[in-house]
Protein backbone atom coordinates (compact mmCIF):
# COMPACT_ATOMS: atom_id res chain seq x y z
CA UNK A 1 0.00 0.00 0.00
CA UNK A 2 1.21 3.63 -1.11
CA UNK A 3 0.21 6.46 0.89
CA UNK A 4 -0.77 9.74 -0.57
CA UNK A 5 1.24 12.88 -0.59
CA UNK A 6 0.22 16.27 0.13
CA UNK A 7 0.36 18.03 -2.85
CA UNK A 8 -0.90 21.70 -3.32
CA UNK A 9 -3.91 23.39 -1.29
CA UNK A 10 -7.05 22.14 -0.72
CA UNK A 11 -10.86 23.47 -1.28
CA UNK A 12 -10.80 24.61 2.05
CA UNK A 13 -7.87 26.59 2.02
CA UNK A 14 -8.72 28.38 -1.15
CA UNK A 15 -11.81 29.32 0.35
CA UNK A 16 -10.76 30.27 4.19
CA UNK A 17 -7.75 32.46 2.16
CA UNK A 18 -10.59 33.85 0.17
CA UNK A 19 -13.31 34.98 2.99
CA UNK A 20 -10.23 35.77 5.38
CA UNK A 21 -8.94 38.55 2.25
CA UNK A 22 -12.36 39.82 1.88
CA UNK A 23 -12.80 40.76 5.29
CA UNK A 24 -9.87 42.32 5.58
CA UNK A 25 -10.13 44.44 2.12
CA UNK A 26 -13.75 45.64 4.05
CA UNK A 27 -12.11 46.64 6.74
CA UNK A 28 -9.54 48.78 5.24
CA UNK A 29 -12.17 50.29 2.84
CA UNK A 30 -14.54 51.16 5.32
CA UNK A 31 -11.49 53.04 7.10
CA UNK A 32 -10.27 54.97 4.07
CA UNK A 33 -14.11 56.04 3.66
CA UNK A 34 -14.08 57.38 7.10
CA UNK A 35 -10.89 58.86 6.59
CA UNK A 36 -11.59 60.68 3.29
CA UNK A 37 -15.31 61.83 4.81
CA UNK A 38 -13.63 62.96 8.09
CA UNK A 39 -10.66 64.95 5.67
CA UNK A 40 -14.08 66.65 3.91
CA UNK A 41 -15.44 67.72 6.79
CA UNK A 42 -12.31 69.58 8.70
CA UNK A 43 -11.45 71.03 5.11
CA UNK A 44 -15.34 72.81 4.95
CA UNK A 45 -14.79 73.64 8.72
CA UNK A 46 -11.38 75.05 7.71
CA UNK A 47 -12.85 77.22 4.89
CA UNK A 48 -16.19 78.00 6.81
CA UNK A 49 -13.77 79.60 9.82
CA UNK A 50 -11.63 81.42 7.97
CA UNK A 51 -14.20 82.77 6.12
CA UNK A 52 -16.72 83.92 9.27
CA UNK A 53 -13.44 84.98 10.85
CA UNK A 54 -12.78 87.75 7.76
CA UNK A 55 -16.59 88.65 8.29
CA UNK A 56 -16.43 89.42 12.01
CA UNK A 57 -12.79 90.89 11.84
CA UNK A 58 -14.81 93.24 9.06
CA UNK A 59 -18.27 93.88 11.56
CA UNK A 60 -15.63 94.94 14.05
CA UNK A 61 -14.64 97.69 11.86
CA UNK A 62 -18.18 98.72 11.01
CA UNK A 63 -20.08 101.26 13.35
CA UNK A 64 -22.33 100.19 15.26
CA UNK A 65 -25.40 101.68 13.65
CA UNK A 66 -24.44 100.39 10.26
CA UNK A 67 -24.81 96.76 11.27
CA UNK A 68 -27.91 95.80 10.00
CA UNK A 69 -28.79 92.01 8.49
CA UNK A 70 -28.72 93.33 4.93
CA UNK A 71 -24.91 94.86 5.50
CA UNK A 72 -24.38 91.70 7.30
CA UNK A 73 -25.03 89.61 3.83
CA UNK A 74 -23.11 92.18 1.96
CA UNK A 75 -20.18 91.59 4.28
CA UNK A 76 -20.77 87.73 3.65
CA UNK A 77 -20.70 88.47 0.13
CA UNK A 78 -17.40 90.04 -0.06
CA UNK A 79 -15.75 87.68 2.23
CA UNK A 80 -16.47 84.75 -0.68
CA UNK A 81 -18.75 82.58 1.98
CA UNK A 82 -21.32 82.20 -0.45
CA UNK A 83 -18.90 81.25 -3.07
CA UNK A 84 -18.31 77.95 -1.27
CA UNK A 85 -21.26 77.57 0.18
CA UNK A 86 -24.27 77.97 -2.03
CA UNK A 87 -27.25 75.70 -2.94
CA UNK A 88 -26.45 75.79 -6.31
CA UNK A 89 -22.99 74.49 -6.15
CA UNK A 90 -23.13 72.20 -3.06
CA UNK A 91 -26.66 71.98 -1.79
CA UNK A 92 -25.38 74.21 1.31
CA UNK A 93 -26.56 77.14 2.65
CA UNK A 94 -25.24 80.43 4.43
CA UNK A 95 -27.94 82.24 6.76
CA UNK A 96 -27.42 85.29 9.14
CA UNK A 97 -29.03 87.45 11.56
CA UNK A 98 -28.68 90.44 13.66
CA UNK A 99 -30.49 90.80 16.80
CA UNK A 100 -30.61 93.51 19.38
CA UNK A 101 -30.82 92.92 22.79
CA UNK A 102 -33.38 95.66 23.26
CA UNK A 103 -35.81 93.81 20.77
CA UNK A 104 -35.50 90.94 23.05
CA UNK A 105 -37.09 92.59 26.09
CA UNK A 106 -39.85 91.02 27.37
CA UNK A 107 -43.05 93.45 27.23
CA UNK A 108 -43.00 96.57 29.45
CA UNK A 109 -39.54 96.89 30.43
CA UNK A 110 -37.88 99.17 28.34
CA UNK A 111 -33.83 98.39 27.34
CA UNK A 112 -31.26 100.77 26.29
CA UNK A 113 -29.88 99.64 22.11
CA UNK A 114 -26.43 98.69 23.30
CA UNK A 115 -26.00 95.25 22.12
CA UNK A 116 -26.15 93.44 19.05
CA UNK A 117 -25.98 89.67 18.37
CA UNK A 118 -24.68 88.18 14.55
CA UNK A 119 -25.86 84.81 14.39
CA UNK A 120 -24.40 83.18 11.21
CA UNK A 121 -25.31 79.45 10.57
CA UNK A 122 -23.46 77.68 7.06
CA UNK A 123 -25.80 74.33 6.34
CA UNK A 124 -23.40 71.42 4.39
CA UNK A 125 -24.27 67.88 3.51
CA UNK A 126 -21.20 65.51 3.41
CA UNK A 127 -21.90 61.87 2.50
CA UNK A 128 -25.29 62.10 3.15
CA UNK A 129 -25.40 63.67 6.52
CA UNK A 130 -26.39 67.34 7.44
CA UNK A 131 -23.96 69.13 9.20
CA UNK A 132 -24.80 72.82 10.96
CA UNK A 133 -22.38 74.92 11.90
CA UNK A 134 -23.86 78.20 13.66
CA UNK A 135 -21.39 81.00 14.99
CA UNK A 136 -22.25 84.02 16.04
CA UNK A 137 -21.02 87.22 17.53
CA UNK A 138 -21.92 90.26 20.04
CA UNK A 139 -21.46 93.86 18.43
CA UNK A 140 -21.37 96.40 21.16
CA UNK A 141 -21.80 99.84 20.92
CA UNK A 142 -18.99 101.92 21.73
Amino acid sequence: MKNKKERGASLIDVVSGIIIFTISTGVVISMYYQIYVTMAKTKIHQVAISCMTDVFEKIDLESYEAITTDEVNKIINESGLNNYFNSSKNESTVTCSVTSYKDSAPAGEDRQDLVKQINITVKYTVAGKTTTLPINKIKIRE
